[in-house]
């Protein structure tokens, strides 16, 4: 081989490897244009489209389109996005193509890509292009878009190569590295829209699991209302045994308490919703505890345990709703009586304390693990008690008794030691 043989050969090297890296150049400022579009906080089509003719412009294709695999259908793919280099092709958007009849479902089948330099002459679609089911380009190249764990969500595809030209190996490792960048962005976006969805049915269940919750208790006022008015119709029949009184104060302390839960998931949903209103009054708080204690002896005999009021001042006058306050008292003192072991006492104090009412309900039972001292004030909270998971009532009691002292601007909270029994204290304001 001649000098100038040799000469030219090196230069002819020299040139392809020029184009090669200037094509890798490109390729690779082409990708990072795409890259800030994809992590811009633009919409998912916008990132899409302005992707696309970024790619178009980078391989020299005249049309490019993007289709995912139908999720809810599974066997369908459908264009989500259509470009040529003059713009946007709204008119394919939506199209539909069965996996099984065509170029981007074959690339979905056999989960690599496929460069077409003709159509009409490759023996796996010629037959397609021979019955007059035109793709509308001779010359195609498509890439498939990998999800996670290898699942192919979608398909990437360019065609006609401007000037006439073929599409190169080239062109596919661009394609490729534009694929593997829009995927991820796709698949988050997939997640995130499905989660939003599985979000709002889940909204919508808790509405409608709440709107029956406050039917069901509405309808339980009534009958319940109508069996607590007889039952005070009784108390005034004149002698009544001791046995019978004790049976008749049993009955009504069991709707008072029946009552009181249908009250909380009122009260509750209300406070939830910002719907509760204190109707404020003055009154001796004191006076309250006493009228509530002589009240729930009869409960506090059966479970052989005694009640008593410790007040540091006879006249603790505040302005709170009554009748709330009265319910606060009343699922303490209930859940005293729940938790006591028999023959012990439950001590009720109430005392002033800067500016506040302080009032605290002290049991002898088998007290709180620590670890539970927040989470009994939850909705429907749960007790564990030798690793098995408990629950002795609705849980709804000390929730409402939050809700309430902190709608008065007051705070509630719980001392307790396990096996030594637990102290209840909340505070108002005065």
């Amino acid at each position: 081989m001649e000098k100038s043989e040799i000469l030219e050969s090196r230069i002819r090297e020299l040139e392809e490897s020029t184009r090669e890296i200037s094509r890798r150049l490109k390729a690779a400022e082409a990708a990072s244009e795409t890259t800030k579009i994809l992590s811009s906080e633009i919409s998912l089509d916008t990132k899409i489209q302005q992707s696309i003719f970024i790619i178009l412009e980078h391989v020299d294709a005249d049309k490019g389109s993007l289709m995912l695999v139908d999720t809810k259908k599974g066997d369908e793919l459908v264009v989500v996005e259509a470009a040529t280099k003059d713009g946007l092709n709204p008119n394919l958007v939506g199209k539909r193509q069965k996996i099984g009849d065509g170029i981007a479902s074959w690339v979905v089948q056999n989960r690599r890509p496929i460069l077409i330099e003709d159509i009409t002459k490759d023996p796996r679609f010629k037959k397609r292009a021979e019955s007059g089911k035109s793709y509308g380009s001779n010359s195609l190249l498509s890439v498939p878009l990998m999800g996670d764990h290898g699942r192919i969500i979608g398909v990437l595809n360019v065609s006609d190569k401007r000037g006439a030209g073929v599409f190169t190996e080239g062109d596919i490792g661009s394609l490729i590295l534009f694929a593997d960048k829009i995927a991820p962005v796709i698949v988050y976006s997939q997640l995130h829209e499905e989660l939003k969805r599985k979000n709002n049915e889940l909204i919508e269940l808790q509405k409608i699991k709440e709107d029956l919750t406050s039917m069901i208790v509405h309808d339980l006022k009534g009958p319940l209302g109508e069996i607590m008015s007889n039952l005070d119709l009784l108390t005034y029949i004149q002698n009544l045994s001791t046995e019978d009184k004790e049976v008749l104060d049993t009955a009504i302390q069991g709707c008072e308490n029946l009552l009181g839960m249908v009250m909380n998931l009122l009260d509750i949903s209300k406070m939830e919703e910002g719907r509760m209103k204190l109707n404020r009054e003055q009154f001796n708080i004191g006076e309250l505890i006493k009228t509530k204690i002589d009240k729930m002896k009869v409960l506090a005999a059966q479970k052989e345990v005694k009640l008593k009021a410790t007040l540091a001042d006879n006249d603790i006058t505040i302005t709170a709703d009554k009748e709330i306050i009265e319910r606060i008292i009343a699922n303490l003192i209930n859940n005293a009586i729940s938790y006591s072991f028999p023959g012990r006492e439950i001590d009720v104090k109430a005392e002033k304390d800067s500016g506040f009412i302080k009032v605290s309900v002290k049991d002898e039972g088998k007290g709180i693990p620590k670890d539970f001292h927040e989470k009994i004030f939850e909705k429907f909270s749960q007790r564990i008690e030798d690793g098995i998971r408990r629950r002795s009532s609705t849980g709804l009691g000390l929730t409402f008794c939050k809700m309430a002292v902190e709608a008065h601007g007051g705070k509630i909270w719980v001392e307790s030691e396990e096996g030594k029994g637990s102290t209840f204290f909340f505070t108002i304001p005065i």
